[in-house]
């Protein structure tokens, strides 16, 4: 993660030393042009004094000035746009970096403390057991992250191949909610009767980190609502919960991939940025839509079933 993060760092140094040289070359050729209309127009005037004349050749300059500065704009401000790009996606790849190396040692530290604990002190039966459940969640949180980093290399394949099958949705929140903390009164009130063709494997992973999510940003002990609905014969679901939620203009940037919200080495929460962009990708793939609705308290996703 420190390589990737030099390699970052280096790339964006390369790019702001390229864009300067880019802008001077760009006001050495206007000034270059500037200067031979100028030489022209002098010329004109020394070979033909006649006023009409210097001023259709003024004019005539003019408008080719014009077009060249038109044309030379155009062309700056698009490369401009890539290099800010490239430049936005070299500091979430330094975000991604940074909050995947926190991520990794946190539970490993932690998993460690434990088990030396349990190796080197005499200890209850239940005190054990506690230890040992606190193990194997931070062995879950590890292997959560390493499959959403291993699932993000495929989903973005169109040509992914899906095992699709009939499911009960209501079931399928039930079993993906397994494991997560009791923090939270998770409430399911998705139809029991509606079923969806998806497959299994993937689209838990919707369901885990829009729940992982809502836990994330919402208050301890707050509600969290999982909820269907029928449209014009199309079926939705949904997850709400009563956070901080998401403002107007970051509503589309969430589902990009490595973005957060805030400055990763500031930021409290945890999250490696993928969350979302899987579950954009996975519905996309099973041919469904995610939106996110106007909320006033909180934050709700809906998902638009194919």
């Amino acid at each position: 993660m420190l390589f990737l993060s030099i390699v970052v760092n280096q790339v964006k140094n390369n790019n702001t030393k390229l864009l300067i040289v880019f802008y001077a070359l760009i006001g050495y050729i206007i000034l270059q042009f500037m200067w031979w209309a100028y030489h022209i127009i002098n010329l004109t005037k020394q070979l033909n004094n006649d006023q009409d004349y210097i001023l259709r050749r003024i004019g005539m300059i003019a408008g080719e000035a014009f077009v060249f500065i038109v044309i030379i704009s155009l062309g700056v401000f698009y490369v401009v746009r890539s290099f800010r790009k490239e430049f936005k996606l070299a500091q979430r790849q330094k975000n991604f970096s940074l909050s995947v190396t926190h991520e990794l040692k946190t539970p490993i530290a932690s998993s460690k403390l434990f088990l030396e604990t349990l190796l080197n002190r005499e200890l209850k039966e239940n005190k054990k057991k506690e230890l040992l459940e606190k193990v194997i969640l931070d062995q879950d949180r590890l292997q959560n992250l390493v499959d959403n980093i291993l699932m993000a290399s495929n989903v973005a394949e169109t040509d992914l191949e899906l095992v699709l099958e009939e499911i009960s949705l209501f079931h399928l929140i039930e079993k993906a909610s397994e494991g997560f903390p009791k923090t939270h009164k998770i409430i399911n009130e998705v139809n029991k009767e509606l079923n969806v063709i998806v497959d299994e494997f993937y689209y838990i992973s919707v369901i885990q980190n829009l729940l992982g999510n809502a836990i994330k940003y919402s208050p301890n002990g707050s509600e969290i609502y999982w909820r269907s609905f029928t449209i014009s014969g199309t079926n939705y679901f949904s997850i709400s919960d009563k956070g901080c939620g998401i403002p107007k203009k970051e509503r589309r940037k969430v589902f990009e991939m490595f973005y957060r919200i805030d400055n990763e080495e500031t930021r409290t929460s945890k999250g490696t940025g993928l969350g979302l962009y899987l579950v954009e990708n996975i519905v996309r793939l099973h041919k469904g839509e995610i939106s996110i609705a106007d909320n006033k308290q909180g934050c709700e996703f809906i998902i638009k079933i194919s």
